[in-house]
């Protein structure tokens, strides 16, 4: 038998636990006197799914199974997340108020429409920024200017591409604001045009305040670049928070009765991202019981399981691979940038186990 490992151990409990796939009655099992909690919380940690974890113990009634410390914390840190959820939809409806006075409906992105109802989001979601689109580039320079208006400002250079402007920020805010050209980054396109995406957004009155939001397709897409891209960029690297995977989910159980839509599937054929899916689904598949119904591709599941049993032999061996591959010859063509690479690196590794 192959030697069990904590953390793994710890992150499949995790997974399950969150899951909204996962029943009340299995987890109470899986969740038994011996359960690895440091290694859950560790895991958690790692994956920004702590304030998750505390509303599912919530939720499926097994903070009785969590020892005293640890149920300390986890509340500690949902109170935390609860009042910081409270300053971001503030902000959130701050923003609509303004940019609806210049004539501008806002499309809310990604975690910011799980604070649209009044108890904000039900499964703990944690979020850095706020994330709106406006299709039309005249009301993209309008709401700048709204911006600007309201005391955000907008760090760095011009960005020429990407899928939205530097973000702002606002002294006195919590929340950067992440004003979007498009959805998607534009080499992406073909997975949600921005043409349809546009055509499909469902119009909501939000206590009195005029907003948007994808339909349930396009958040569906949305969630999904999150996790992948075809590119292999993050596949390579397999260290995405989980929560991003859970989030797309989240949005299958909530939006398509917990089944992937085939709609889902032809767009990922047909954009050029089936082995994403794949791999993605082979994922979230093992570690939150989503049925999938693409073949399994292990690749994902594999960076991840062996960034979770060795997290320092998975940086050492992407380090080596930038260092000899072909994206190491343009870093020796540009020496300058070691220095910097190798800090970066040793910041990685001091706070990760063997």
């Amino acid at each position: 038998m192959p030697r069990r490992n904590a953390s793994l151990d710890g992150l499949r409990l995790l997974c399950a636990l969150v899951s909204p796939f996962s029943s009340r009655a299995a987890l109470r099992t899986a969740a038994a006197a011996d359960a690895p909690w440091t290694a859950v919380l560790a895991q958690a940690d790692r994956h920004r799914l702590i304030p998750a974890l505390s509303v599912a113990l919530a939720r499926h009634g097994l903070g009785d199974r969590v020892d005293a410390e640890l149920a300390d914390i986890l509340a500690a840190v949902a109170d935390w997340n609860t009042e910081r959820n409270e300053g971001l939809r503030r902000q959130m409806r701050a923003v609509s108020a303004a940019l609806n006075a210049a004539g501008i409906a806002p499309v809310w992105l990604k975690g910011a429409l799980t604070l649209l109802p009044p108890a904000g989001p039900a499964a703990g979601r944690q979020m850095s920024d706020l994330d709106l689109w406006l299709p039309e580039a005249a009301a993209q320079r309008t709401a700048g200017a709204v911006l600007r208006g309201l005391g955000y400002d907008a760090e760095g250079h011009e960005w020429k591409e990407g899928a939205h402007y530097p973000p702002y920020f606002h002294p006195d805010e919590m929340a950067r604001i992440e004003l979007h050209r498009t959805v998607l980054d534009p080499d992406q396109s073909a997975l949600l045009p921005p043409e349809e995406a546009a055509q499909a957004v469902e119009w909501l009155d939000w206590d009195g305040l005029r907003i948007g939001r994808l339909d349930p397709l396009g958040r569906l897409l949305n969630a999904f670049a999150q996790c992948t891209r075809p590119q292999d960029h993050l596949l390579r690297v397999s260290t995405v928070p989980l929560m991003k995977a859970l989030e797309f989910v989240v949005r299958i159980h909530d939006d398509f009765g917990g089944t992937l839509p085939p709609a889902f599937v032809e767009r990922a054929v047909a954009a050029g991202w089936e082995r994403p899916a794949q791999r993605l689904l082979t994922v979230t598949e093992r570690y939150f019981g989503l049925p999938s119904p693409l073949p399994a591709d292990p690749a994902q599941l594999e960076m991840l399981e062996r960034f979770t049993r060795h997290p320092r032999w998975h940086y050492t061996r992407r380090a080596l691979r930038t260092a000899v591959g072909a994206e190491g010859w343009g870093l020796w063509r540009e020496p300058w940038r070691i220095p910097g690479i190798v800090a970066g690196y040793l910041a990685r590794m001091a706070p990760l186990g063997r």
